[in-house]
């Protein structure tokens, strides 16, 4: 199961591996594009570098749920931290979507995957270490 929950209650871990290795895989498609130099092998190898990049940015691979704040860790090690004040959460049947409230930042969020699939009981789990913490959940 890729969820954990620390036994005393003070933190929550979801991780997808999926979310890890497929920016990679997307790099190494646009290697063997460039190599192959096939038909339009420019348009596919720059294709395949901008989803990398995309999703290197705005996919976190594994996230951490504290009483302070939520530690986000996307898939070349970049690492985000959203104190808990100026986020807010949206908790759907697949997972979650926090906001960044800091001023100008909150169009966008980050979607927090536990897997690709769908688990029953994963919605209920992720609202209620949410709501333990004190964070905003709409």
């Amino acid at each position: 199961m890729p969820d954990r929950m620390s036994d005393d209650r003070q933190w929550y871990e979801g991780t997808s591996d999926f979310l890890l290795w497929v920016p990679k895989v997307f790099l190494v498609m646009a290697l063997v594009m460039y190599l192959s130099r096939c038909n339009h092998w420019i348009e596919f190898a720059t294709t395949f570098v901008l989803l990398a990049f995309i999703h290197s940015r705005w996919l976190p691979w594994r996230f951490e749920i504290g009483d302070d704040g939520l530690q986000l860790l996307f898939p070349f090690g970049r690492h985000l931290f959203l104190s808990r004040s100026s986020s807010t959460v949206r908790v759907d049947v697949v997972g979650a979507m926090v906001y960044d409230g800091r001023r100008g930042k909150h169009r966008f969020g980050y979607p927090l995957m536990d897997g690709i699939l769908y688990q029953p009981g994963r919605e209920s789990s992720l609202r209620s270490a949410f709501v333990e913490r004190g964070y905003t959940v709409t």
